[in-house]
């Protein structure tokens, strides 16, 4: 409860902006509540951040699933994502410009894309493997260009309130791929 309280304020406010405080009435829970499982704010943005990475594989389930090796799957469910969250920023990319100042915020950032990476490598693989997929793609780079289309998609999806940039960026991506 008070990571996902958290979650909501930092993803709308920002890192930054938003205080314990904010997080203790938010999730009406009291300091102790809150020390007894945090150490302090680094510590419970760390949390917000897995979850946030929690909730973007969630909504992903093609990325978890060793039996599916369809990218055009994987494509809708980034965009019905996307659309039930009414083209809004990416729950873990908004945060990308807020932790640079932290080296701690910014490797744990950094891990968690570099999973969500290697977690479309695999789809990839899988892809390949049943020929869906071209056989001489690299599943890494190929891995960085999707996610890299799906960061970029969403931002300018979002900037234009729709899901237009967004599908554009990923059928570009994985026609290259196929």
């Amino acid at each position: 409860m008070i990571v996902a309280a958290a979650a909501g304020l930092m993803h709308d406010q920002g890192i930054a902006a938003t205080s314990l405080d904010d997080v203790l009435a938010a999730s009406a829970t009291g300091k102790s509540q809150l020390y007894h499982y945090f150490q302090d704010k680094r510590d419970l943005t760390v949390a917000v951040l897995r979850l946030q990475f929690d909730r973007v594989l969630a909504a992903q389930p093609c990325l978890r699933d060793e039996q599916c090796h369809d990218l055009t799957q994987w494509r809708d469910e980034v965009l019905r994502a996307h659309r039930e969250h009414h083209f809004g920023n990416c729950p873990l990319g908004v945060f990308a410009g807020q932790v640079d100042r932290d080296p701690v915020l910014r490797e744990e950032l950094a891990a968690l894309f570099d999973q969500w990476q290697q977690a479309i490598g695999e789809l990839l693989r899988r892809a390949a493997d049943q020929g869906r997929a071209r056989p001489d793609v690299d599943p890494a780079d190929a891995s960085l260009a999707l996610l890299s289309a799906l960061q970029g998609g969403t931002l300018l999806s979002h900037l234009h309130g729709g899901p237009g940039p967004l599908t554009r960026a990923l059928d570009g991506a994985i026609a290259h791929l196929t």
